[in-house]
């Protein structure tokens, strides 16, 4: 009897909770631990208080002891490396010390303490406080000056720097409080939460207002405001996001921007739970996160995905007509000259295009392949310009063509993804010439018929077909996967990602087809 041997798994990074329990499912530990798991890390709790609540009431809570929140959070921090964590629903006085007193030792000796991020509940959405004035002391002496994020609502930020209820009430105001509270105590990152905020104010829109204490900058993150009921836990959400993205070694601005995104699209695709107002939908990222992780039967599960939504355009340009009468020897010469010419201006722009997505990379290692990538555009030129010689075409004749609409339309849609998106969408946009080519020509290596002396077009297959460009392909096919799976690819980031990539097919099977057109 044979037996399957388990692939040694990375662990995903590991982010600990400390909340409260809602038997609905909606908010607390429960609503942390969805976010967590969406967010593809390892989810841990310490659990405050136990309680007993639906999307209609809290019916009645019960207090878990100190000394139990502090063993729960001792145990879990001597054996697992903790990433991030995030503080929510804390009780009482005696707890939210408990807590502080056992972070701390717990990261005494550790030279890179993780992110602690607060969501301080202290104020019921009906304004009722959930802290009394000695909890509220110790929250703002004892655990505050601990977090690297904070993220109060209106009347949580009031609360906090002891203000009249309901006197935040503007951006300006919820600036000054995101000042006064990073200022006051020494946090990091402070974002003060606009959807409590009247609609007069900002109409359709919900503004978050980040500070950052280092730089003094203030930030608006600007949503769509959605007229929904299903909003219960959006805070404990918020705060679970956030240090899920920087437990996965988000920097701040990121992992605050991602979650902020993540809760208004999770409310957006929220479903009826219950008689009351009801939860957001921490899942909805995970089942439209439609690239999988890699496998041993499918290790490249991004580049396959492109593939199939071409729906058999894919097909049609790695088997072109183009490539197959290359592969023959049965091209007429003058078409495929045409074809060298554009290709090597193509390869000019396609050149500048690495030279941009070596701009816009965040690492030397991309960086260091897009220099690669553009030396290999210059040797791809020189075979041109050797491939014409053989016909008495000169550098000279290449240098001066006139550019083909094909030519142009493609370089610019690229250079336009490149400069409208991010990296990987610059990446997705000249993928299919990379992968194309590498594709073709080891389909078109499979046809030859004729011997090589007698095949005029045999070195340009085997330019495409040999080690060198195989091994482009496969650097380029790494790093679009490995910055694909950085990414919870799906809805409309997904979906414009397939369209960059059809385009580009498009017009791939376009630049061969015109050439082809002039033999007819």
């Amino acid at each position: 009897m044979s037996h399957l041997q388990k692939q040694e798994q990375k662990s995903p990074p590991a982010v600990l909770t400390i909340a409260g329990s809602d038997s609905g499912g909606g908010a607390g530990i429960q609503a942390d631990l969805k976010t967590f798991m969406a967010h593809e890390t390892y989810g841990l709790s310490v659990i405050t208080a136990i309680t007993a609540q639906n999307t209609r009431e809290v019916r009645s809570s019960m207090r878990v002891s100190p000394d139990m929140v502090c063993q729960q959070l001792d145990v879990v921090m001597e054996d697992i490396d903790v990433r991030a964590a995030k503080l929510g629903m804390l009780v009482d006085a005696q707890i939210i010390e408990a807590v502080a007193e056992s972070w701390t030792r717990a990261i005494k000796n550790t030279s890179h303490p993780p992110p602690l991020v607060i969501d301080p509940v202290m104020v019921a959405t009906s304004g009722q406080r959930l802290l009394d004035e000695n909890a509220m002391d110790a929250l703002r002496d004892k655990l505050l000056p601990l977090a690297m994020i904070v993220t109060p609502n209106l009347r949580e930020a009031e609360a906090i720097l002891k203000m009249t209820p309901g006197i935040i009430n503007s951006i300006e105001g919820m600036e000054k409080a995101a000042e006064q509270i990073s200022t006051r105590f020494n946090i990091a990152v402070t974002i003060v939460k606009g959807g409590h905020l009247d609609k007069k104010v900002t109409a359709d829109d919900m503004v978050d207002v980040v500070y950052e204490q280092a730089s003094g900058k203030v930030r608006h993150i600007v949503s769509p405001r959605i007229d929904c009921r299903n909003t219960h836990g959006t805070g404990c959400t918020l705060s679970a996001a956030i240090a899920a993205n920087l437990a996965k070694g988000a920097d701040w601005l990121e992992a605050v921007e991602s979650g902020i995104r993540y809760v208004n699209e999770a409310i957006q695709a929220s479903y009826t739970v219950g008689k009351g107002a009801g939860p957001v939908n921490h899942a909805y990222a995970v089942g439209r996160m439609a690239i999988v992780q890699p496998t041993l039967q499918n290790p490249y599960p991004f580049t396959e995905y492109l593939k199939i939504h071409t729906r058999g355009l894919w097909e049609k340009y790695i088997n072109h007509p183009f490539v197959e009468r290359a592969a023959m020897g049965t091209m007429d010469k003058n078409v495929f000259v045409h074809y060298l010419k554009q290709d090597y201006m193509y390869l000019k722009h396609y050149a500048r295009a690495n030279a941009l997505a070596a701009f816009k990379s965040d690492s030397l290692g991309e960086v260091s392949a897009m220099i690669e990538a553009m030396q290999t555009c210059v040797r791809e030129s020189e075979l041109h310009v050797e491939m014409c010689a053989q016909w008495g075409v000169t550098r000279e004749e290449i240098e001066h063509a006139e550019e083909s609409w094909n030519s142009v339309a493609y370089t610019r849609y690229i250079i336009d993804r490149g400069m409208s998106g991010d990296v990987l969408e610059l990446l997705v946009a000249m993928y299919p010439c990379l992968l194309g080519y590498g594709e073709a020509a080891l389909v078109a290596a499979g046809l030859q018929t004729r011997c090589e002396k007698d095949n005029p077009y045999w070195q340009w297959v085997c330019a495409y077909a040999g080690v060198e460009f195989q091994s482009a392909v496969a650097k380029g096919r790494q790093i679009i996967e490995r910055l694909a799976q950085k990414e919870m690819l799906g809805g409309a980031r997904l979906a414009r990602l397939v369209t960059t990539f059809n385009e580009t097919v498009r017009l791939e099977i376009s630049f061969w087809s015109t050439a082809l057109e002039l033999a007819a």
